[in-house]
């Protein structure tokens, strides 16, 4: 088996990882970066609607960071939330330096509305945001001599025996040595069986994780995008929240348009309740008529999905609420810094609390981007690689493929938009009975599952049908390495028993 040492080991080829790649190649150092399926295929690359922003006089930081918490349900911790808000037009200067070819008009940039931001702040390429700005990436990192592009799938991670400090990957054909490995593997929303993003390893980045002895964190609060048309043969097409932020709009069987008597905002109200009345609707359908006259022009990508659908000449399209994100994850700082000395996480793959119970729509770019630039920066000083006799590989067994399509099954009757005491508990025993469910995904499984029954009550992206009230109390759910789970009212609490070289997790306000 081969073996290479690099500076620093970034697992995962998505926005998080390149910008993170981009400063650390810029500075000098050696990048190793790994990525499993086609660089494109990421969740990145997926994103359609845009990033969110507080760039022109009409917003305001403080007006970002409201909405930020606002549909976060009382989770969000506000210093995070002010520490991405605060650094996002610095990135957007950075992609627009990069020259990544946002919407234009007569007076500057076209921004975009979403549901549960009180202003336009979205800066987007028609409904291509993350291919472009994935492409644009791309084609800079391939300037850079000591960046190391590898196709592989990791299979484990190398951690020291003496100090637990992480030292390096194992792939299927190579041992690559590093002080810093990067987890950038994205969220877990592909363990339910129709999920908008690509396929992906983010549940096994984070099972790895958890092996290592990482801290888990709110894993019972996964995004379901509420408007996703599903149809067999092909793989779900979502329907960008900028749609409803342009005018469409939402109707049931009766084309009563049901979304008022939900929420105030109606359709531009926040995901997690969206996904609530659809299900709880009969015969949803989006209706775009009002988008009709440049509707191809301003939405290609829906526009071709639709088409080869066979459904391009319809304006009211079947909607569904589809597994989308996942706010849960390695619990770690804004600069990517977790638990375990060497490891590190930054985008899906992490939670910083920035999102809260529910993730703002277009706010997944921006806390990719910059915690990638964060992390590049806190990197520029890395200790030396302990002796490699120390480290031993950590380990995660993967599932066969019928094993993988019952886990999913499971995923989707257990943790879809409306959970209960008895489905849980039935689905935590049939994971926990399964042989392989020590150090493997059903393990993964079994933590987020006990994860949403440990939380009872309802709040964001997680609801209980017999636990429907949101307790006054905000509290997260931190999942050790033993698997207990634990109600902390934040991260510093959660990892003051920690042997970490944390500090204080989070930033300072200022």
């Amino acid at each position: 088996m081969a073996t290479s040492t690099y500076d620093v080991i970034i697992v995962g080829a998505g926005l998080a990882g390149l910008v993170c790649a981009d400063h650390l190649a810029h500075s000098g150092k050696s990048v190793a970066v790994i990525y499993e399926h086609e660089a494109q295929h990421t969740a990145s690359g997926y994103a359609q609607g845009g990033i969110a922003a507080a760039w022109y006089p009409h917003d305001s930081i403080q007006a970002h960071s409201h909405d930020t918490e606002a549909a976060g349900a009382g989770l969000c911790v506000p210093d995070v939330v002010q520490f991405f808000c605060e650094r996002g037009p610095r990135f957007l200067d950075y992609l627009i330096q990069l020259s990544v070819p946002f919407i234009t008009n007569q007076t500057g940039y076209a921004l975009t509305q979403e549901g549960a931001h009180s202003c336009p702040r979205i800066f987007h390429v028609n409904d291509h945001t993350g291919a472009s700005i994935m492409d644009t990436i791309q084609r800079r990192l391939q300037k850079y001599p000591n960046i190391t592009w590898i196709q592989d799938k990791v299979i484990g991670l190398q951690q020291s025996r003496q100090t637990g400090r992480m030292g390096g990957v194992s792939t299927m054909h190579h041992t690559i040595w590093s002080p810093a490995v990067v987890l950038a593997t994205g969220g877990f929303s592909h363990c339910f069986t129709k999920s908008t993003n690509p396929s992906s390893w983010g549940a096994y980045g984070l099972a790895l994780a958890a092996a290592s002895g990482a801290a888990l964190g709110d894993l019972e609060f996964i995004q379901f995008h509420p408007t996703v048309y599903c149809l067999d043969g092909f793989p779900p097409l979502l329907l960008s929240e900028s749609l409803r932020g342009e005018g469409a709009f939402l109707v049931n069987q009766t084309n009563d348009r049901f979304m008022q008597r939900y929420h105030p905002l109606g359709d531009l109200a926040p995901r997690d309740v969206v996904a609530r009345a659809i299900a709880n609707e009969e015969g949803v359908r989006l209706d775009i008529t009002p988008l009709r006259p440049h509707f191809s022009e301003r939405f290609p990508t829906i526009w071709n999905g639709l088409k080869a659908r066979g459904v391009w000449n319809e304006w009211r399209i079947p909607v569904s609420p589809v597994a989308h994100y996942t706010m849960g994850g390695i619990v770690a700082r804004p600069n990517g810094v977790t638990t375990v000395p060497g490891l590190f996480a930054i985008g899906e793959s992490a939670v910083t609390g920035y999102h809260g119970a529910n993730r703002l729509a277009s706010n997944s770019l921006l806390e990719a981007g910059v915690m990638g630039y964060e992390l590049a920066h806190y990197l520029h000083q890395i200790p030396p690689l302990e002796s490699i006799t120390e480290y031993n590989p950590i380990r995660v067994s993967p599932l066969h493929p019928k094993d993988d399509r019952w886990f999913r099954l499971w995923m989707d009757r257990v943790m879809g938009v409306l959970r209960s005491k008895s489905d849980l508990t039935e689905g935590i025993r049939a994971l926990s009975g399964h042989g392989q469910a020590q150090h493997s995904i059903f393990q993964l499984g079994v933590l987020i599952m006990r994860s949403a029954l440990n939380r009872c009550e309802s709040r964001g992206g997680h609801y209980r049908l017999d636990m429907p009230q949101q307790q006054a109390q905000a509290y997260h759910s931190l999942v050790t390495r033993e698997g207990g789970i634990h109600h902390v009212p934040n991260w510093n609490d959660a990892l003051a028993g920690f042997d970490s070289p944390l500090g204080n997790l989070h930033p300072k306000r200022g």
